[in-house]
């Protein structure tokens, strides 16, 4: 237990640092966005993909080992237990003392407390037991952690994932696959006071136009096509991006903030749409800011390399363009895109199973402790002596006895 409890405390602490540190990111990203010794412990332990690490893999298998041993080493107990652990038998070498004694023989009274099954296994004996499934609780728990392990390590390894993201009209593949999504519509939905309330993206998805499906995805709704799950993940703003040379257009395409695009017209011209403010305005600094995201004064942040050289950083506002040699460049036509995150996991369900069958453990570790009462007529007095045995739930199983002893008017005398 011990051991378990260790591996579980470092196998948590992985989690939380896979959950606090972006996944996934290039070195150069880590660089930037960590002070140097941070970002050279990330990369050396491997916390930039946590779920991949070899040591995680290490961990959990570990983990799993304890686990199935631990089930193991208690699994005869168990069935011991069960088949022969509640009987008067078992309880009578036990060292209980009775808790209280009645007048009449208390089989209506252990009925009344659920003990639905009361026995006589010998003359002047009652004897009743209920919640014997309660004591495969831990054992159960045990059981679902290692599926919801099996089913979570299966699915990392197996697992597809890719983001896919534009605006409404534009069709692109999911990177990886035959299928394409096509977005028809994007809408944010907003509340009373502005706030955003939804985004809701209708999507259809098809493989190469033998078989076509449609759907609507939203936070938290995502749908389900062709086996993959479209999820609802993000959204931000983009633009449309022209390059005209003598009044004719020679380039036009849509770019998402974060984004680059080539200058086709100009070899190793590269321009970068580093973001989009839809309200600009200015802080005390002279930082670039938006006031709201309302669409009333949009500008652009953009810097236009050639080669590996910055030539200059800006930010544009309506009506303004960079000119390059006779090559001008401008931005027009911001929308909001949403980014669709499409996974597909060939063991969600498995371990869906495993927190299940966590779920119904704990239900009857915590709420059907295994309870059993015995009485024992005492023919030199006349008298019942009644006992119980609970290694969770005595002292509540003691106090309901006594409360349905006097509401039912027992003649009763409390130990």
């Amino acid at each position: 237990m011990r051991f378990a409890m260790v591996l579980l405390v470092i196998l948590a602490s992985a989690c939380l640092a896979g959950s606090l540190i972006p996944q996934g990111e290039t070195a150069a990203v880590y660089s930037g966005s960590y002070p140097k010794p941070a970002a050279g412990l990330i990369l050396a332990l491997g916390l930039d993909d946590v779920f991949h690490a070899w040591w995680f893999a290490v961990l959990a298998i570990l983990l799993c080992l304890s686990l199935i041993l631990c089930n193991l080493i208690r699994l005869p107990a168990l069935i011991r237990r069960t088949k022969d652990g509640f009987s008067y038998r078992a309880c009578a070498s036990s060292a209980a003392e009775p808790i209280l004694e009645l007048g009449e023989k208390p089989s209506a009274l252990f009925r009344s407390l659920g003990f639905f099954r009361v026995e006589a296994p010998e003359e002047n004996v009652v004897y009743a037991a209920r919640n014997r499934l309660g004591i495969w609780g831990a054992w159960l728990c045990h059981l679902g952690m290692l599926v919801l392990i099996l089913g979570f390590g299966l699915g990392q390894l197996t697992q597809f994932d890719a983001s896919v993201y534009g605006i409404p009209g534009q069709t692109k593949p999911i990177p990886g696959t035959d299928y394409a999504v096509t977005i028809e519509d994007f809408e944010i939905l907003l509340r009373p006071d502005e706030t955003v309330d939804q985004y809701t993206t209708t999507l259809t998805v098809s493989d190469g136009g033998v078989r076509t499906a449609g759907g609507i995805t939203q936070v938290n709704h995502p749908c389900k096509l062709f086996g993959m799950k479209f999820y609802q993940n993000s959204t931000g703003w983009g633009a449309d991006f022209t390059v005209e040379k003598d009044g004719s257009v020679l380039q036009q395409e849509f770019l998402c903030a974060g984004e680059l695009a080539h200058v086709k017209p100009v070899e190793g011209l590269t321009v970068f749409l580093r973001a989009f403010y839809p309200d600009y305005a200015e802080d005390d600094s002279g930082m670039p800011m938006t006031k709201s995201s309302a669409l009333s004064n949009p500008a652009y942040l953009y810097m236009l390399y050639y080669g590996e050289e910055l030539l200059g950083m800006n930010v544009l506002t309506a009506g303004q363009v960079i000119t390059v040699d006779d090559y001008t460049i401008s931005f027009h036509d911001p929308q909001p895109y949403t980014l669709i995150q499409v996974k597909r996991d060939p063991f969600e369900g498995t371990a869906a199973l495993g927190g299940g069958i966590i779920l119904a453990a704990l239900l009857l570790a915590f709420y059907c402790p295994p309870m059993e009462v015995w009485a024992v007529r005492d023919p030199d007095r006349g008298v019942w002596q009644v006992f119980i045995r609970s290694r969770k739930a005595e002292d509540r199983l003691h106090r309901d006895l006594l409360r349905a002893a006097e509401r039912s008017e027992y003649n009763v005398s409390d130990h």
